[in-house]
């Protein structure tokens, strides 16, 4: 399949609630001060250092924070590994050296940050979710992001897998079970080109039901298997084949209504602009808007932006765009606005079909589902 298909169809139409599809039941990601613990799992101490090392990676690994410490003497860990070192509450009970999100660069981090306290010494680091949230907090658990500037004030930490930017409130942004989310972009939001058609959206709803947790997925189209893992897969999404950032936002408010407002959004776009070699900064402002209406829709909901998938092939339109990316998500969070990013660009090459198809292989959709699920699962019920 070549490029001629990201931009080769595309649809009319309007948002719809998408069907409701639920997980096993099972046991919530715990609440608490920084998350489970204050800063780590469980327990307190935690080798008096928030957690030396343990970055994670991609968003999903477990061990941030500390596995077993409350980011220890208030010191807001040792490092700044992208949730290595993040200490949520600490001894002194600020969530870092100064307030909260650690000492320097640290971020995600399993409970990020804490409300208590400040910005952190250099704002780099990302804020809890409340008291460091449910579980997680916002900051992912584990992220193998790292040094971008963070939340402040019990703000929501970065993308978990993400280069955190930050985000604002400390509420959840999941408002009732199931949690609704809405895949919003282009083709590879669809899932073009995988095995079963769903793309990411079923091996994250995959990974949804395996932590008993319940989510389901909201749009006007509909692709995809009708299970998975035993469970009714929520088919629907808001992928639209071939369509450029100004399109996708000609189906986001105010110039349309949602018929069912998300808890969070999943935007992933800008893919067919750069294959058509558009003004990278024009495609960037325009995901600027694109984002602003997101918010006005549905200013409680946990918008998570991705940093696109490669396209498989050296552009040079591409790597200006990806890399104006998180400045616009810090823009939003700048703003108290929910909205954090997940670097997609991390993808190896071998994720990309290439030879002309920039659309991701079933372990690209895989590997992009992973990330996903590292920024949103502290959220999700169960």
């Amino acid at each position: 399949m070549n490029r001629a298909v990201l931009f080769g169809h595309v649809v009319f139409l309007a948002l719809s609630v998408g069907a409701l599809g639920c997980s096993s039941d099972g046991t919530p990601e715990g609440n608490g001060s920084g998350g489970q613990g204050s800063g780590g799992q469980t327990g307190s101490g935690g080798s008096g250092s928030g957690g030396a090392s343990s970055s994670g990676t991609g968003g999903h690994s477990e061990a941030s924070g500390g596995v077993s410490g409350t980011g220890g003497s208030g010191s807001g860990g040792s490092l700044a590994t992208g949730g290595s070192s993040m200490a949520s509450g600490g001894v002194s009970g600020s969530g870092g050296k100064v307030g909260s999100g650690g000492e320097t660069s640290a971020s995600g981090g399993a409970a990020g940050g804490g409300e208590g306290g400040g910005a952190g010494s250099t704002s780099s680091g990302s804020g809890g979710l409340g008291a460091g949230g449910r579980a997680t907090g916002g900051g992912g658990r584990g992220g193998a992001g790292g040094g971008a500037a963070g939340g402040s004030k019990g703000q929501m930490g970065g993308a978990g897998g993400a280069t955190p930017t930050g985000g604002a409130s400390g509420a959840n942004p999941c408002k009732a079970s199931p949690c609704v989310i809405l895949p919003l972009g282009d083709s590879i939001t669809h899932g073009f080109g995988s095995s079963d058609d769903g793309g990411y959206r079923s091996p994250l709803f995959k990974l949804i039901v395996a932590a008993n947790q319940n989510a389901t997925f909201i749009g006007s189209l509909s692709n995809g298997p009708t299970t998975v893992s035993g469970k009714n897969f929520p088919r629907t999404h808001e992928g639209h084949d071939g369509y450029t950032v100004n399109q996708i936002t000609g189906f986001v408010p105010p110039k349309k209504a949602f018929p069912m407002t998300p808890h969070i959004v999943l935007l992933h776009i800008g893919t067919n602009d750069m294959t058509m070699n558009m003004d990278p900064t024009s495609v960037a402002n325009q995901l600027d808007t694109l984002i602003s209406n997101i918010v006005q829709a549905a200013p409680d909901a946990l918008v998570v932006v991705a940093k696109i998938v490669p396209l498989g092939y050296s552009n040079a339109n591409y790597t200006s765009y990806v890399a104006k990316i998180p400045d616009v998500v810090k823009a939003h969070a700048s703003k108290n606005q929910n909205v954090v990013m997940v670097d997609m660009n991390t993808l190896p090459s071998s994720d990309i079909k290439g030879s002309g198809d920039v659309h991701p292989t079933d372990k690209g959709y895989a590997d992009m589902a992973n990330l996903w699920y590292g920024v949103i699962k502290g959220y999700l019920p169960n």
